[in-house]
């Protein structure tokens, strides 16, 4: 009795993401982009002259909003003397959002004192892979 055996190895090219900026980033995937995912961070910050200001204009507290959802509180005597970055963000508020399958989107941010009052408001970018920050100016 005669039996062959034939093994064949056939390459297929993986699912996955292929996309370094995605959070299902896959080193040595080739098949594309099918399956990728996004983040990105803001951090939102003001410095001394705006917490005199506000301080000044008998606000005490700030509430922070991407799209009508609150994303962090801070006193307005908390301010930073630099530019925060995503390790070091005391004194300021960070948010991280989920991006889903694109790289950008756009929020609407404002902020409001802690009487409802809206003392800023803008619209704003979030980036994949991104940690970006906005100072609050006068």
């Amino acid at each position: 009795m005669f039996s062959s055996i034939f093994l064949f190895t056939i390459g297929c090219s993986k699912k996955g993401c292929s996309d370094p900026d995605s959070i299902d980033y896959e080193r040595g995937n080739s098949s594309g982009n099918e399956e990728c995912r996004y983040q990105g961070s803001l951090v939102f910050w003001y410095g001394k002259d705006v917490s005199e200001f506000l301080i000044e204009n008998n606000v005490s507290g700030l509430n922070f909003y991407l799209n009508d959802e609150l994303v962090g509180t801070t006193e307005t005597k908390n301010f930073r003397t630099n530019a925060p970055d995503c390790d070091d963000f005391s004194n300021a508020v960070k948010t991280t959002r989920s991006l889903g399958n694109v790289k950008t989107i756009g929020c609407e941010f404002s902020v409001q004192s802690e009487d409802n009052i809206t003392i800023w408001h803008t619209s704003i970018n979030i980036n994949a892979n991104t940690c970006s920050t906005l100072e609050l100016g006068l």
